[in-house]
């Protein structure tokens, strides 16, 4: 297997500096295609060098999203987060025994709820917990992408990761409900350490319908556009992202992303 723990790394600074971001954070409205998106990059990242280690972590704690995009029969172990949140201390061992791997790629650790579980099975995350867990990762794995909870303030791994990643990304549709997610969240921005010069902003158009681009200018500026993939959504419907996607304006517009943040 390509997961092993690497060598300690003395100086976190140091890798931060050397390597540029390697921790992200998406976080966005409901529906914004968050979750598909923070898939797809780390499944690109594992695609480009089989040489680099990706953890992708999926943060809610209310809709298990592993089984949503992975097949049963293409998981080499299975496990689950709820299992890090136990012990006083994450150990590099404890981490690694406990991600789920998948076998088209050695390189791609996930680690997320499963399949009919919730957050009432496992203590609650506390914060020091968060972030043993995210500079661990930052440690053992050359990228990590964090997929954030959309309830964030209740989310402990989510609104630690505001702190602890190099950078945000911020997921939006372009429309009244997502413009009012995000005025009505806005105070609660004021707890965690998200700056403007860590953070880019993607529109995500998620369905076939009409871009709503003036309701949602009026108040949010935005870096990408991700347009329309009716393949990727027939690919999520089926459960399976670990399908080659060939739509070549969507795969432009991701790498063009990819290509900046990292």
């Amino acid at each position: 297997m390509g997961l092993i723990p690497k060598k300690p790394i003395i100086k976190e600074s140091d890798i931060i500096e050397s390597l540029g971001v390697k921790s992200i954070l998406l976080w966005g409205s409901i529906n914004s295609g968050k979750s598909i998106i923070s898939t797809i990059i780390a499944k690109k990242l594992a695609e480009k060098d089989k040489n680099k280690n990706i953890a992708l972590v999926y943060a809610d704690e209310i809709t298990p999203m592993m089984n949503c995009f992975f097949p049963n029969n293409s998981f080499n172990t299975l496990e689950s987060l709820g299992t890090l949140y136990t012990p006083i201390k994450i150990t590099n061992d404890l981490l690694f025994n406990n991600l789920t791997t998948i076998k088209k790629f050695d390189n791609l650790g996930l680690l997320g709820f499963k399949n009919c579980e919730n957050y009432a099975q496992y203590p609650e995350c506390s914060q020091d917990i968060a972030k043993q867990l995210i500079n661990l990762l930052k440690n053992e794995f050359d990228y990590v992408i964090i997929d954030g909870s959309t309830t964030f303030i209740y989310n402990q791994l989510t609104s630690v990761a505001f702190n602890e990643v190099d950078m945000c990304v911020k997921v939006c549709t372009q429309d009244l409900k997502s413009a009012s997610y995000f005025s009505s969240n806005e105070a609660f921005l004021n707890t965690v350490d998200i700056s403007k010069n860590k953070e880019i902003v993607i529109i995500n158009k998620i369905d076939e319908r009409g871009i709503y681009e003036e309701v949602f200018n009026k108040a949010n500026d935005y870096d990408y556009k991700l347009s329309f993939s009716k393949e990727l959504n027939d690919i999520v419907e089926k459960g399976n992202i670990l399908l080659d996607i060939k739509d070549n304006k969507f795969n432009s517009e991701i790498d063009q992303i990819i290509k900046e943040i990292f």
